[in-house]
């Protein structure tokens, strides 16, 4: 090799590579170094703080219609609901595939808190993928193949064992 060292698939020296592209380690580093919340502690805790900075975001944005009165004490409410212990954690794993061929799978994985039906984010959610897979099978089985092991020190999602992971194959990309 001239001009760039390292092996044939050491992409990691070249800006210019696609992140689709690079080693399935670096996948494994990137998802992982996600703050995701794992446990049910860390998940409460973080309800709060998140949903203040998307509430501080959408009103800097000008375009998005600003909350009703009602509608900020009705969240209130339940945020007050969740500190007080009510809701159950869950890390919450939406899989789709292309619309096209049906080849490349995607995940987005949210931690939060379920409450009368609604999941309150604890932080951003994480994109996994594309991977690509057979048509044929279930996005939440390749989803799963690649981040989901049961020992969690070989596992890219690290959840705690009381907190729920709930996979959803959404038929909407």
């Amino acid at each position: 090799m001239s001009g760039g060292g390292g092996t044939p698939n050491d992409t990691t020296r070249n800006p210019n590579v696609p992140e689709a592209l690079m080693p399935r380690t670096e996948h494994r580093q990137t998802l992982q170094s996600l703050h995701l919340p794992s446990t049910a502690a860390t998940i409460r805790a973080a309800v709060r703080p998140h949903q203040e900075a998307l509430a501080a975001e959408l009103a800097a944005d000008r375009y998005a219609r600003p909350l009703t009165a009602e509608e900020t004490a009705e969240e209130e409410k339940m945020i007050a609901r969740i500190e007080a212990g009510e809701g159950a954690p869950e890390v919450f794993v939406r899989c789709f595939s292309d619309r096209g061929t049906g080849w490349t799978k995607t995940a987005i994985i949210t931690a939060g808190i379920r409450i009368d039906d609604y999941l309150f984010e604890a932080a951003k959610p994480v994109h996994f993928g594309p991977v690509y897979a057979r048509a044929t099978e279930k996005p939440h089985e390749t989803i799963k193949r690649y981040i989901w092991r049961v020992n969690q020190a070989k596992s890219m999602l690290v959840v705690a064992s009381d907190v729920p992971v709930i996979w959803y194959d959404d038929p909407r990309p």
